[in-house]
């Protein structure tokens, strides 16, 4: 018997940011691929919302820009502001969410 599967969009949302704290040079490919799978997830049950849009859109591009930085080798206090960039998108999006789910849940 199948059991439904309860949508959890935090659940999501710590992956990210445990994936971007644990990110080094060995699995920068695996972060950007991570990332789009979280994101794709969450645009998936949350209703269309431009700044919902906009935060998701933001939130896989700094962490694509700090994989590319990973994996470039760049120099360590650019890894870590493009770490922090993305950690800073992946809360406000995080914030959104809160937002959303009153209405939505």
């Amino acid at each position: 018997m199948v059991e439904s599967v309860e949508f959890r969009p935090f659940d999501d949302i710590e992956t990210l940011r445990s994936d971007v704290l644990k990110a080094g040079v060995l699995n920068a490919k695996a972060l950007q691929a991570s990332a789009e799978n979280h994101v794709a997830n969450l645009g998936c049950v949350l209703p269309p919302s431009p700044e919902l849009d906009e935060a998701s859109f933001q939130t896989l591009t700094s962490i694509i820009a700090f994989a590319r930085s990973l994996y470039g080798q760049a120099p360590i206090a650019e890894l870590e502001a493009a770490r922090r960039q993305a950690l800073a998108s992946i809360d406000r999006l995080a914030q959104l969410l809160a937002r959303a789910r009153p209405e939505h849940a």
